[in-house]
């Protein structure tokens, strides 16, 4: 076995990120020498933080919320997911030189296809939010050639200029309701507030699959409502989660990980914590 090479989660805050054990366990079915570890990044310190993880011999970073446009605008080449984007959640370092990519909408596409046996091709789809996450979803959900994609969010001005750069409708909250939708995305932080989006529950009526990026052992909020409001399946990001890591495993090291046995191994975790 080689020299340990060094990686970590970057963000703010990072103390909940389940990242160390599913990179642990994507180790071990390789046999690959690495360390993975949490780090909390003050708000403004990234660029600095980073210079020092460079200088003290880490191999590369993932990037969690708040610092995904940081993290492009920091690197030195970017892939065509991360300059769609504009943003990175995942950052290799090979000498002086910064790797920028996003396995966000990967790993949204890839736990949609197997897991869920969900395919975007000529589907309605209404997304919840308009941040960073949603930026990188969108490239990738395009390329699946979905039949509408429509984005509803608090500032109504953010959606707008998402709805502009990328080809998409902006609606209003309020008219999430009039249409039927066949996927319906919670890309807000609502369910870490332990709240749901403000849509009505005839939203969810036809909804084939109501999805929330958030994680956790019980269903969320968003995920009760929408199945009390009919939607026929419903689930977490955890399984995106997990696609996502493997994207960036593989980024790192060449080689992709077998992820149904790890998603089981973190719901299993998570249940516990």
């Amino acid at each position: 076995m080689g020299k340990e090479s060094k990686y970590a989660v970057v963000g703010n805050p990072v103390a909940h990120s389940l990242s160390p054990e599913i990179h642990e366990a994507f180790a071990k079915q390789f046999g690959d020498n690495i360390s993975y570890e949490k780090i909390e990044i003050p708000l403004g310190e990234f660029e600095s933080y980073i210079e020092d993880l460079i200088s003290e011999g880490y191999k590369g970073v993932n990037v969690t919320i708040p610092f995904k446009v940081d993290a492009y605008r920091f690197s030195t080449k970017t892939t065509a997911y991360a300059r769609q984007a504009t943003a990175a959640n995942t950052l290799k370092f090979e000498g002086n030189k910064v790797l920028g990519e996003n396995t966000d909408g990967i790993g949204f596409v890839q736990d949609l296809k197997g897991r869920l046996n969900f395919s975007l091709k000529n589907k309605n789809i209404l997304i919840l939010g308009a941040g960073g996450s949603v930026r990188g979803l969108l490239p990738v959900i395009l390329d699946e050639l979905p039949k509408k994609i429509s984005v509803a969010n608090r500032s109504v001005a953010r959606a707008q200029q998402l709805a502009d750069e990328f080809g998409i409708q902006s609606i209003l909250y309020d008219e999430t309701g009039s249409e039927q939708y066949d996927l319906i995305i919670n890309a807000t932080p609502a369910s870490l507030q332990n709240k749901a989006p403000l849509i009505p529950a005839n939203a969810f009526e036809d909804c084939e699959l109501a999805f929330d990026l958030v994680y956790a052992a019980d269903p969320t909020p968003f995920m009760q409502v929408a199945k009390e409001g009919g939607a026929k399946v419903t689930s977490d990001g955890l399984g995106m989660l997990v696609e996502q890591a493997a994207d960036s495993y593989n980024f790192w090291l060449g080689h992709r990980p077998e992820t149904t046995p790890v998603y089981e191994y973190i719901r299993k975790l998570l249940a516990k914590k």
